[in-house]
């Protein structure tokens, strides 16, 4: 489950936005910052963005965003597919002019993630990836993109030194096998993209999707098989008990008891 992409994705948004408006130096900066996330990121998810608050300090190149959410894809009953609680941005200030903007560091806390599943493989979070994929891929022979500031977007270089998650939280939801929490390590890069060439933000996208996605992909594809393991398992002894005879099922018991089980 490509549950990172979509976390990584709102990050570099955000980066992009947040780089921007230090470099055009805009009045009115938490407004046009909270206004700026919300249309592009409904835009690149199709689906609703919404940010509590943003909290923006031009000068010392810092900036954070508090309670930003992304709402389900049509067809879904949880209260909401991504939660990010905090994000904390610090950019190196006399970098903003040139020719790779410089992030010190990213510091995303309490990021909340439901993958609620509808098929086997199917999930919230797997169909807000299929719908961010014309966004990704426009400019590449299709249509472009619209303008809410991407073609700029998409001109900045950008350079990480360290980004981090802390405090994560996966629910997963299927209604076959009802509600559990999995677990999602604290994660960590550092040095993602060379501070003299820097990154596009799609390249900037594929080096920190990896390490996240396959972690969360790993918790996901670990618990669906552990329920699947057990419903086999339910099965057989089911089909297995049907089988036997009275007399059979007294020698199974007790060569149960002998086996210790």
């Amino acid at each position: 489950m490509k549950l990172g992409k979509i976390l990584i994705g709102l990050v570099v948004a955000v980066v992009a936005v947040l780089v921007l408006v230090v470099v055009i130096g805009l009045q009115n900066i938490n407004e046009l910052v909270k206004a700026a996330i919300e249309s592009v990121g409904s835009d690149v998810t199709r689906t609703a963005v919404t940010l509590e608050r943003a909290d923006i300090q031009l000068t010392e190149g810092r900036g954070a965003l508090h309670e930003l959410v992304v709402a389900n894809p049509a067809g879904y009953g949880s209260d909401y597919a991504v939660r990010l609680g905090e994000v904390v941005l610090q950019v190196e200030p006399t970098s903003v002019t040139g020719p790779v903007v410089v992030i010190n560091e990213v510091r995303i806390a309490g990021a909340q993630l439901i993958a609620e599943q509808r098929e086997l493989t199917r999930t919230n979070l797997t169909d807000l990836l299929d719908n961010m994929k014309p966004a990704s891929t426009a400019g590449a022979g299709g249509e472009p993109a619209a303008d809410s500031g991407g073609a700029a977007a998409a001109e900045v270089r950008l350079a990480v030194e360290k980004i981090s998650f802390a405090d994560n939280s996966l629910r997963l939801i299927s209604e076959k096998w009802g509600e559990r929490t999995l677990d999602m390590p604290a994660i960590e890069l550092t040095d993602i993209g060379d501070p003299q060439t820097g990154l596009s933000p799609e390249e900037l996208t594929q080096a920190l999707l990896t390490p996240l996605m396959e972690r969360a992909k790993q918790a996901a594809t670990s618990a669906i098989r552990e329920q699947l393991k057990d419903e086999a398992e339910d099965k057989l002894k089911q089909q297995l008990e049907e089988k036997l005879d009275d007399k059979q099922k007294e020698k199974l018991d007790k060569l149960k008891g002998l086996l210790g089980r």
